[in-house]
C-alpha cells in the first residue's frame, strides 16, 4: 500500500514539496485538488514508479528548474526514490485511470484509432494474452525482416534471371548434360548464322554446285563395226583391192573409184571413152560400191569424227569446267556449310579417256578399212572401257555429295531470306548460357540462400498461426464476458449506448480489439479520423459524457476481471466531469465496492462535493479512509490534510470572500478567481431558491429550469436576473474543463475580469 509521498522536488507544480504532518495514505484515500495544482502530475509519478518510464517525469520537470527531479515514496515499509533519472526500483502493482489511460487505450480527442484498440487489447486479454500477442507481434517483427531479407535474396538471384524467365521456373531448373557442347554448338551457328546475314546477297546470288556427267563413247560405235554387207563378192573387192594397190592408190582409192563410178554416161568410160560393157573390172566396181556399201563407208567414214566428238578433248573440257566450277563455289560457301566432296583427278579423268578414244579410233580405222566386214573390240578398248565405269563410280559418289550440299546451300539461302532467325539463336544462346550460369557456385550458393530464406520465412508464419490459434482460443470467451462486464457498468451509468461486436481483429498483422457502438439497437461502427463527413460514428454519436462514462466502464471491467486486485493500489483521477454529475452516485458506489476488493483506492478530484459523498456513504466503522488536499503554498504545490466537512459547509463563504477580495483589493490568483464565479452563484441559487436544484446539478442546468419556469414556480423570480446569470455564465465558463478543453491556457484580462466579478457581487448585494 502506498503510504505516503515523502518528497517530490522539481516535478511540476511540485517545486520543493516535502511531507509534513499527518499526510499518511489510508485504504481510501481522497485528495482534493482544484484544476491546475498538480493530479496530472502525480498520476504521472505514479505511472513512472509502476512501468519504470523515467521519461513520464523527465517531461514534467519544472520550468527554469536548475537542480534534477526527484521523488520519494514509501510502500509497504519500502522507499522508492526516483534519482539520477531513473528508479532505483519499480512497484508495478498500480493501476491509474486518468486522461492518459483514455487517451492511449479508449479514444484520444473525438477517434477510436488502431492503437487505442491495440492496447485496450493487451489490458483486456490478460497476462497470457499478452503473452501469446507479444509473441504473435515479435514473429510478425521477424517475418517484416525475413521479407527484407528474402527480397534482398530475391533481387540477388534476379540479377542472374533471363528475360521472359518465370522466377520460380528458374530455381527448378535443372543442370543440362554436355551443356558445354551445346553451347558451343550454338555459338557456331549463331557465328555462321551472322555470317549468312553479313553476306545475304552473296548467298542469294551464288549458285549451286552442278553434277559431273562423264562423256560415253558413241551409242553407235558398236553397231557400226557390227555390220558387215553380204552382196559384195570376195571377188569383186580383191579385183577392187588389186586395182587399187596396182595403181598406187593407198587409201584413197576406194573414194576416186567410188566417186569415179558416178561419171559414166552410157556405158563409156569418162576417161578413155571406151566402151565398158563387157569389162570385168567395172562390174566388180558396180558390185563393190553400191548403195549399201557407200551407206556403211560413210557411218564408217564418220565414225572417227564422232568418236573425237563424244570423247574428245571437248567433252573433257566441260567436265573440266563444272569439277573446276565445283571447286570456286566450295571456297565460298565453305564459310556456311561443310564442304565434303570427294576429289576427282581430271589428269584421270583425262588419262583414262585418250586411252578409250586412241582405242576408238584404232578400231575404226579398221573398220574402215574393211567397212563391209564386221570388227571386234579389242582387249585394250574393253580395258578403257573398264577405267571409265571405274571413274564413272566415282562420279556418283561426287554427284551424290553434290546433291547434299545443294541441300544445304538452299538452307542457307532460305536463311538469307529470313531476318528473324538471329534473334531466335540469340535468344536459345542466351538461355544456354542462362543454364549454364544458373549452376556456377555462386549462382548455386545465392539460389539456396533464397530457398533458406522462403523456408525461414514459412517456419515463422507456421508458428506465428499456431500461436494466432492459441490466442484465438483463449480470446474466444474472454472478450465476451468482458463486453457483458462493460455494458453492465453502461447500465449502470444509465448510458443510452452499449458495445457491441467484440472480437479481436489482426488488423496490419497484430492483434487488436473491435467493437461497435450500440444505440436504438443499430449498431454503429467506430470510425476514425478518415470516416467520411456525415457518417454516424463515436465521434457523432456520443457525448463527451459518454466518451468519459465509456472508458470509466472499459477501466472498471479490467479490474473487475483482475484475479490480483487484493494486490493492486487503484488511482481514479476525476472519474466523472460535471457534464455527468447524475452519475455521482453510482461512481461513488463503485468507488466503494472497488475499495473493499482492492488493496488501496486513491481518488483525486476538483469536486469537494463528490468527495464528501464518498466520505459520506462509506461506513466509518469498516472504512480506513483518509481525506487530503493538494494546494499551493509559494512557488510550490504541497499536499496536506483535509477537513471535507468544514470545505462543503463553507464553500459559499469562502467563494464570496475570494470574489471580493478581488473586486476590493485585486487579491488572489486570476485563473483561479474566474473559475470561483461559477460554484458562488450555484451556491447563491440554491440559497434562495431551496429544493429547485439537484445535488448534481450545474450552474447551466439551473439557468434552463429558471427559463422554463412558469407563473406558479418559485422559480419565477429568479427570471429577472436571468439575462445577467446567462452572460456571466458565458464568461466564466471558459475557464472550466468541462466546456473547454484548453480551460488552463485560457488568457484572463484583469479588467474583464474585475468587470464579470462586479457583476456577480451586484447580485447578492456585494457591491
Amino acid at each position: 500500500m502506498l503510504e505516503k509521498i515523502i518528497q517530490i522536488k522539481n516535478v511540476g507544480r511540485f517545486r520543493n514539496y516535502g511531507a509534513s504532518g499527518d499526510v499518511t495514505f489510508r485504504k481510501l484515500t481522497l485528495i482534493y485538488a482544484e484544476n491546475g495544482r498538480g493530479k496530472t502530475t502525480l498520476c504521472a509519478v505514479l505511472r513512472s514508479l509502476q512501468n519504470g518510464q523515467p521519461e513520464l517525469i523527465a517531461e514534467r520537470k519544472t520550468l527554469a528548474a536548475t537542480e534534477p527531479a526527484f521523488v520519494h515514496i514509501r510502500l509497504n515499509g519500502t522507499d522508492y526514490k526516483f534519482t539520477n533519472d531513473a528508479w532505483i526500483q519499480q512497484y508495478p502493482d498500480i493501476i491509474i485511470f486518468d486522461p492518459l489511460f483514455i487517451s492511449d487505450n479508449v479514444y484520444s480527442g473525438n477517434y477510436v484509432e488502431h492503437e487505442h484498440k491495440k492496447n485496450l487489447y493487451r489490458i483486456v486479454v490478460g497476462d497470457q494474452g499478452v503473452q501469446l500477442a507479444k509473441q504473435i507481434e515479435e514473429f510478425d517483427g521477424k517475418i517484416r525482416d525475413a521479407n527484407t531479407d528474402l527480397r534482398t535474396k530475391k533481387e540477388s538471384v534476379s540479377r542472374n534471371l533471363p528475360s521472359g524467365v518465370n522466377f520460380e521456373d528458374y530455381l527448378a531448373w535443372l543442370p543440362v548434360e554436355n551443356i558445354d557442347i551445346q553451347i558451343q554448338r550454338k555459338t557456331e551457328e549463331l557465328s555462321k548464322r551472322q555470317t549468312v546475314a553479313l553476306k545475304a546477297g552473296d548467298i542469294k546470288s551464288k549458285s549451286v554446285f552442278q553434277k559431273v556427267q562423264l562423256p560415253d563413247v558413241p551409242p553407235e560405235f558398236t553397231a557400226i563395226l557390227s555390220k558387215q554387207l553380204t552382196d559384195i563378192t570376195a571377188d569383186a573387192e580383191a579385183k577392187v583391192r588389186k586395182q587399187i594397190a596396182r595403181h598406187q592408190m593407198g587409201h584413197q582409192g576406194e573414194s576416186w573409184l567410188s566417186k569415179g563410178m558416178g561419171f559414166i554416161k552410157d556405158d563409156r568410160c569418162p576417161f578413155c571413152g571406151q566402151d565398158v560393157t563387157s569389162n570385168d573390172l567395172l562390174a566388180a566396181y558396180r558390185s563393190h560400191f553400191n548403195e549399201a556399201y557407200r551407206t556403211l563407208k560413210d557411218e564408217v567414214a564418220q565414225l572417227g569424227e564422232r568418236i573425237n566428238s563424244a570423247i574428245g578433248e571437248s567433252a573433257l573440257f566441260a567436265v573440266q569446267q563444272i569439277i573446276s566450277g565445283n571447286q570456286s563455289l566450295a571456297e565460298f560457301w565453305k564459310q556456311f556449310i561443310t564442304i565434303d566432296l570427294p576429289d576427282i583427278s581430271m589428269s584421270t579423268v583425262q588419262e583414262i579417256y585418250v586411252s578409250l578414244r586412241e582405242s576408238c579410233l584404232t578400231i575404226a580405222a579398221r573398220k574402215k578399212n574393211s567397212p563391209a566386214e564386221m570388227v571386234a573390240t579389242d582387249e585394250t578398248f574393253s580395258s578403257a572401257l573398264a577405267g571409265v565405269a571405274t571413274l564413272k563410280q566415282s562420279v556418283v559418289q561426287y554427284n551424290e555429295a553434290v546433291e547434299k550440299l545443294n541441300v544445304l546451300i538452299g538452307e542457307q539461302k532460305a536463311a538469307a531470306q529470313r531476318e528473324g532467325d538471329l534473334t531466335v539463336l540469340k535468344n536459345e544462346l542466351s538461355r544456354l548460357q542462362a543454364r549454364k550460369r544458373r549452376f556456377d557456385p555462386d549462382v548455386m550458393r545465392v539460389c539456396q540462400a533464397y530457398r533458406d530464406a522462403v523456408t525461414a520465412k514459412d517456419n515463422l508464419e507456421q508458428r506465428k498461426l499456431s500461436i494466432r490459434q492459441e490466442l484465438d482460443l483463449h480470446c474466444q470467451t474472454i472478450l465476451q464476458s468482458y463486453e457483458n462486464s462493460i455494458n453492465d457498468f453502461l447500465d449502470q451509468f444509465n448510458a443510452g449506448f452499449r458495445i457491441t461486436n467484440t472480437r479481436h481483429l489482426y488488423t496490419g498483422g497484430t492483434p487488436s480489439s473491435h467493437y461497435k457502438i450500440e444505440i436504438n439497437n443499430t449498431a454503429v461502427e467506430l470510425g476514425d479520423a478518415r470516416t467520411q463527413s456525415g457518417t454516424p460514428c463515436f465521434k457523432t454519436t456520443l457525448s463527451s459524457g459518454d466518451r468519459r462514462a465509456l472508458a470509466l466502464a472499459f477501466f472498471l471491467a479490467v479490474l473487475e476481471k483482475d484475479r490480483d486486485i487484493a494486490r493492486k493500489i487503484v488511482v481514479l483521477d476525476d472519474p466523472f466531469t460535471s457534464l455527468d454529475r447524475f452519475r455521482r452516485t453510482c461512481t461513488q458506489q463503485m468507488i466503494q465496492r472497488l475499495s473493499e476488493s482492492a488493496r488501496q483506492v486513491i481518488i483525486l478530484s476538483h469536486d469537494p462535493l463528490f468527495l464528501k459523498l464518498i466520505v459520506d456513504e462509506c461506513p466509518s466503522a469498516n472504512t480506513d479512509i483518509k481525506a487530503l488536499q493538494m494546494s499551493k503554498a509559494g512557488d510550490t504545490t504541497v499536499i496536506g490534510e483535509w477537513d471535507v466537512h468544514a470545505e462543503v459547509q463553507s464553500s459559499y463563504m469562502k467563494d464570496f470572500a475570494t470574489l471580493l477580495g478581488f473586486y476590493r483589493e485585486r487579491r488572489g490568483d486570476l485563473r483561479a478567481v474566474a473559475r470561483t464565479i461559477r460554484p458562488f452563484l450555484e451556491g447563491m441559487l440554491r440559497s434562495h431558491f431551496p429544493g429547485h436544484f439537484q445535488q448534481n446539478d450545474w450552474l447551466g442546468e439551473f439557468l434552463g429550469k429558471i427559463r422554463m419556469a412558469d407563473a406558479t414556480s418559485g422559480l419565477q423570480h429568479a427570471k429577472t436576473d436571468l439575462s445577467e446569470l446567462e452572460a456571466i455564465n458565458g464568461y466564466s465558463k471558459k475557464y472550466h474543463h468541462q466546456q473547454n478543453a484548453n480551460a488552463d491556457t485560457e488568457p484572463v484580462n484583469d479588467d474583464e475580469l474585475h468587470g464579470y466579478v462586479k457583476r456577480t457581487l451586484r447580485l447578492v448585494g456585494g457591491c
